[in-house]
């Protein structure tokens, strides 16, 4: 058996520690390979504090909702406070599992806002190595070690969310969106539409649709649209060329449409937003006294 764990607090505690002075604390975190012999957990009274368990390989038996599960590589569970945690793993199942336990007063917001839940998120090197580092900040105790504990819990939360977002999707349509969305930030001026872009991506115009704004959580056109708007912003900020240059630069025929659109994204005009920037970055000169 292999453990490995970095906690916050020199003390241990089986109930765990709720700390509501903090938005966000990570109380610990451990790592548990099962080779050679079973382990059981028995906490029907639960923590107090949140727990993720990341099942990395292998597989684990917990019992949720009444009745006995096994839960598979690729899973991760999420137990809130004074939830029950009764779970088993056996060495022939080979488990490879990471857990972490955390704290803080904003912790249902935080969980809303990336929609965390138990869920399935794949082989996730990415997330596995946050485990790590967080395990390996919690253990060495450098300065500033807990906001950076911190900031790799909140990096392992969007990293579940886009994990969870992505998985009804194949990996060539992965693939295919992650290429068409670097090929845009180059050539974003281009006359693009639904259709050129279903067919870059090599897919039909409604599947191309439905899957981008799944993958992306906006809609194609918007997307470009906005991408175009911040393109423009840049230009505009150099106040070296005029309006109607700019909007042929980032892709718009019309110089008033572009000044609509400019417009109804930022609120001001393209002239304003021109206006407003140089005096922003104009020093202000002082008489002397």
């Amino acid at each position: 058996m292999i453990n490995v764990s970095g906690h916050l607090r020199n003390e241990r505690r089986v109930i765990g520690y709720a700390d509501l002075s903090v938005p966000l604390s990570v109380n610990c975190c451990g790592w548990q390979v099962f080779n050679t012999r079973d382990y059981s957990q028995q906490r029907t009274e639960g923590r107090l504090d949140y727990q993720i368990i990341y099942i990395y390989k292998g597989a684990g038996h917990y019992f949720l909702n009444g009745s006995w599960k096994t839960v598979s590589a690729g899973n991760i569970l999420l137990f809130r406070p004074h939830e029950p945690q009764v779970y088993s793993y056996y060495a022939s199942d080979h488990p490879d599992v990471y857990w972490l336990h955390f704290t803080g007063s904003d912790c249902e917001r935080i969980l809303d806002r990336y929609q965390i839940e138990s869920a399935y998120i794949g082989e996730n090197l990415s997330v596995k190595l946050l485990f790590q580092d967080i395990m390996t900040e919690l253990q060495l105790k450098k300065p500033m070690f807990n906001d950076i504990v911190v900031g790799s819990l909140y990096k392992m939360f969007a990293l579940i969310h886009r994990s969870c977002q992505q998985s009804a999707l194949t990996s060539q349509d992965s693939f295919s969106i992650d290429r068409l969305i670097m090929h845009l930030n180059q050539k974003y001026a281009e006359a693009w539409t639904i259709s050129t872009m279903a067919a870059y991506c090599r897919l039909s115009e409604s599947y191309f649709s439905h899957t981008f704004k799944q993958y992306t959580g906006t809609s194609p056109m918007r997307f470009l649209n906005e991408l175009r708007m911040e393109k423009a912003k840049i230009l505009l900020s150099a106040d070296t060329m005029t309006i109607s240059t700019i909007a042929a630069l980032v892709g718009y025929e019309d110089p008033l449409y572009f000044s609509r659109s400019f417009k109804k994204y930022t609120g001001i005009s393209p002239r304003e937003f021109q206006r407003t920037t140089f005096q922003q970055n104009t020093p202000e000169w002082w008489p002397d006294q």
